[in-house]
Parts: structure tokens; C-alpha cells; sequence
């Protein structure tokens, strides 16, 4: 999800046999992904796990599982539409606790579930958020995960506080610091800081828990709130794709066919995630990291104990934007 708004899961369907899974991840260095998101309403959750579903189809990802971190139960179903339009209907899913709630706005949900196939119907078909975080994460090789966070906290919060279980024998904390290897999360606007944004305003408590205090055992790289304002993306899918894309549905839901009409922050953190800087960004504020300031929101201050983090600036915007645009509307 955009982290600025107005300014700018048992597993779904059985998941591969894990020892088939070992030896498709063995035969390529692909990065290995959990993509935990707030697809809902903003538009650049369903570009993320597009952008990842194409990326995948190419080789170049392994999407080890995608989590809903809002209270929105038809989310699930929305993410297996798309994963199942791209011929991944496998992926595992996982729901954010207490999504039954069915408090966050639905937004164009509704338009996947009701024009593409799916075979999860709601978060009730699917295993919850932390016990699926910790089942994927055992059975990953050590350090070879990456997360990439795109809406709400509330997950990886669960999952810091998460306790053994049958899948590992290691609380959250020590299971986070044997398989990840890096948390990517789009949030924030560095290094100056801001108020409250909206991935913090979702669950500021969880967001206190990740960032402050103890905080996350491995690096985080944000890609923070800069990103997303000139990246304008889409706008030629009303032309090129067939009517069944699932990126043109989300698209003609938010903007009809006319241009885009708003930003894109989690596109480029996906885009980030897999491949590092690239041509298309720059990493900045090594030797500090990102904290929760008096306003709630996050501002960087140096910080030797956290030498590998950094935030994430766009150094390429036309390139990015023309990549972005080329997956979005891939066939």
C-alpha cells in the first residue's frame, strides 16, 4: 500500500510438496520472497504482486507466500485471483488475525473475486499470518528470506512475539535472525522524517514494537515515501492488455482508463527487493536507522548498532517508471 495517502494462509490451495519446492529453489539463486501486504484499496499493493507474479513466471523470484495484513477477509481471495491469472495458484496465503473483523475498505476486491477465478473464497480458507510466517520460514535455508513489508506492522510484530511451535523449535526473534535475510519495507520519508503515515496509522502499536525498542533483528532497507510521488504507472494498460489482466482491472476500478491517479510507492519497494539498486535507485543513510519520532511517524538518526541499514531514494525515474510500466503490462 502507498505509504502516503492524499499526500503524498492450512495453506491456500496445498502448497507444493516441500521437497519438490527444495529442489525447484535449489536450481536458481532467485531471491526467495514473503510479501506481506495491505492489498485493498491502494493500487500499488496490486501492482506489487503483479510486478512479483510476472517476475516469478520469468525466474527471476521465488514467492514463497504472500500475507494480508489488513482486516479485509475477501483480501485473500483477491491476492489468489491474481496469483491464479499469472498460473500461481499455489502460492501459500496467510491472514492477518482477526480479519473477520472486516473493517478495512474493500476497495477493488471485489472487482478480482467477481471477474477472475479463484479458489479461496475468504481469510476463513486460509492459515493465519504468523503461523504461516513461521512454517515457510523453517523450512528455509538460513539467512535466504527476504520480507517485504508493504502495508501494516501487525505480522511481523506477531511474529517477533511468536513462540515454538511443531514448525521450529526458535521463539520469533531467533527464527527471524536464522532465515531472513533482510526486511524491505516501504514506509517513511528520510532522512528529515514526518508525522504519522498511513502504514503506521494501520497499526501503531505493531509499528512501535518492529521499529522501536529491541527492534527487528535483521537489516531493513525502507524505501521511503520519495519514491512512490513521480511514479506514475499504468496508464497504458487500458490499451494493451486484454480486459481479464488482472492490473487492468485494478486500474480501471481506481482510475477508470484515464492516467494514473496516484503514485506508486509499493511497485518500486518490489522492484527494490529483488534486485538491489540497480539502475533505478540509490541507497542512502548507512550508519543509521529509522525511528518512531514524538508524532508517531518515522524520522533516521545515526546509529552504529544498525551499520546495514539504509533508505532507498529513486536515482532513475524515467527508467523506473518504463520498468515498472513493462511488468505491469507483461503477457
Amino acid at each position: 500500500m502507498g505509504v502516503i495517502l492524499g499526500f503524498v494462509l492450512s495453506i491456500t490451495c496445498a502448497a507444493p510438496p516441500a521437497a519438490a519446492a527444495q529442489r525447484g529453489l535449489a536450481r536458481t539463486s532467485a531471491p526467495r520472497m514473503i510479501i506481506d501486504t495491505d492489498l485493498s484499496l491502494w493500487w500499488d499493493d496490486a501492482t506489487a504482486i503483479g510486478m512479483a507474479n510476472v517476475l516469478a513466471q520469468r525466474g527471476q523470484l521465488h514467492i514463497l507466500g504472500i500475507m494480508s495484513d489488513i482486516r479485509n477477509p475477501l483480501a485473500v481471495a483477491a491476492l489468489d485471483a491474481i496469483d491464479t491469472a499469472y498460473g500461481h495458484p499455489n502460492i501459500p496465503l496467510g491472514a492477518v488475525a482477526h480479519s473477520n473483523a472486516n473493517t478495512a475498505p474493500h476497495g477493488y476486491t471485489s472487482d478480482l473475486i467477481g471477474k477472475l477465478p479463484h479458489s479461496v473464497h475468504s481469510s476463513d480458507a486460509v492459515p493465519g499470518a504468523v503461523a504461516l510466517y513461521r512454517q515457510l520460514l523453517a523450512g528455509q535455508p538460513d539467512h535466504s528470506v527476504t520480507i517485504v513489508a508493504i502495508g501494516a506492522y501487525t505480522n511481523l510484530a506477531g511474529l517477533l512475539r511468536s513462540k515454538a511451535d511443531r514448525h521450529s523449535s526458535l521463539d520469533g526473534r531467533a527464527l527471524i535472525r536464522a532465515k531472513v535475510k533482510r526486511l524491505v519495507i516501504e514506509d517513511g520519508l528520510f532522512p528529515d522524517g514526518a508525522p504519522a503515515l498511513t502504514n503506521q496509522k494501520l497499526d501503531l502499536v505493531s509499528a512501535r514494537e518492529v521499529v522501536n525498542g529491541a527492534g527487528w533483528p535483521t537489516p531493513i532497507a525502507w524505501v521511503d515515501g520519495s519514491t512512490g510521488l513521480q511514479t506514475k504507472v499504468g496508464g497504458a494498460l487500458c490499451t494493451t492488455v486484454r480486459s481479464s489482466n488482472p492490473m487492468r482491472i485494478v486500474y480501471e476500478s481506481r482510475f477508470g482508463c484515464g492516467p494514473p491517479g496516484d503514485g506508486d510507492w509499493d511497485g518500486p519497494t518490489l522492484l527494490y527487493a529483488v534486485g538491489g539498486k540497480q539502475q533505478f535507485f540509490t541507497g542512502l543513510g548507512q550508519g543509521g536507522a529509522a525511528f518512531l519520532n514524538a508524532a508517531g511517524g518515522l524520522s533516521w538518526r545515526t546509529d552504529p548498532s544498525r551499520p546495514h541499514d539504509v533508505y532507498v531514494h529513486v536515482a532513475n525515474q524515467p527508467a523506473l517508471n518504463e520498468r515498472i510500466d513493462a511488468l505491469l503490462g507483461a503477457r
